[in-house]
Parts: C-alpha cells; structure tokens; sequence
C-alpha cells in the first residue's frame, strides 16, 4: 500500500525528531549528531510511494586516484556483508560514499515500531562505519569495527554510565533487545 508524505511525516514526528520538507520531491531532510561525527540525510517515498529509502547526504568522499581507495572499497564490501539493513556504496563519477537502507511497502503498511527499528539500525550504524571508513582513507589501515569499539571503550571513562555500559555490551558483542539487530538503539544521537 503506497504511503503519503503525510503519513511519513507522522512517523517521524513520532520519534521526536526535526525536519524540513524537500519542495522539489517526497523527502524530508534530517540532520543528527552522533559519536564520531555529524550526519544528513533524506527520507524519500519513491516510486508512488511504494518504495522508502534513508540515504545519507555528503557522507564521505574516497576519489578513484585515492592513494586508499582499493581498500576503501574492501571496508564498504566488508560492511555490506555485516550488516542486514544499511548498505554502503561507491559513486564512481564523483567518489561519494553513501549509506542506504530501502523499503518496498508494495501490499503492506510501514509502521511505528518498523519505522523506529530501521532509525535505531540506521544511525549508529552510519555512525560506526563513517569512523571505520575515515580512518581507513587517511590511514590507510582498516581498524575494523572492533578496533572502533575498543577505542571507544577504552576512552569510555568520562562517558555517562548508560552510554559506557551500552559501549561494553557492544563491545563484547551482547545483542541489543532483538537477535539480529545490526546495532543498539538510537540513544546519544540528537537531531539537528
């Protein structure tokens, strides 16, 4: 059942979060701020409204003379294996590097809780691979997602107890509420 942009605006208003409305197409701008960096990103209904993707907005940039780039595309593949919902790609005619996450809506209705579930994957998993990717481009060396884990936790003494404890679980690779989700929820991750 194809959505509304008025029914997509009402589930994320339900998460509290803020947004601007695209004028030119269905698709609501969102900014938030996480661990590592800040983030954009579009919601869009596509397709008559049967189709809905998250995709991030000026993400990461990896050029094809990049002294990095070879590797760059092995993190993005690596990940792509990892992770169930967000997807990561390579732009080959201007080097930009997106997250992605897409819904066919077809015969159903999206709800809250689906719509809350792909946010609590999507940010932090943006948020964690966004690190991963920045350091393999200037360093050259991938610290994997475990390597971004541990500098995390090892750093993690000034960090609210909630947060330090989530940062732990992840660490030790414990699963959030569900089995099989790509990553915790959404706490620390603020619109802007």
């Amino acid at each position: 059942m194809p959505m509304t942009m008025d029914e997509l605006q009402a589930l994320v208003r339900g998460q509290d979060l803020k947004y601007f409305v695209d004028p030119d197409r269905d698709a609501l701008l969102l900014g938030v701020r996480g661990l590592h960096a800040s983030y954009r990103f579009v919601i869009s209904l596509q397709v008559d409204g049967t189709f809905l993707q998250f995709r991030t907005i000026d993400y990461l940039q990896c050029g094809a003379d990049h002294p990095h780039h070879a590797l760059v595309l092995r993190v993005l593949a690596a990940i792509n294996v990892e992770k169930r919902l967000v997807k990561f790609a390579w732009d080959a005619s201007d080097g930009e590097i997106v997250a992605y996450a897409d819904v066919w809506l077809e015969d159903g209705t999206l709800t809250e809780r689906q719509f809350r579930r792909m946010l609590q994957n999507f940010m932090p998993t943006v948020d964690f691979a966004h690190e991963r990717i920045r350091q393999t481009l200037e360093s050259g060396r991938d610290p994997g997602e475990e390597g971004i884990l541990e500098a995390l936790t090892t750093g993690a003494s000034g960090l609210p107890p909630d947060l330090s404890a989530l940062l732990e679980k992840l660490r030790k690779g414990e699963s959030g509420e569900d089995e099989g989700d790509d990553a915790g929820d959404d706490e620390g991750y603020e619109t802007i």
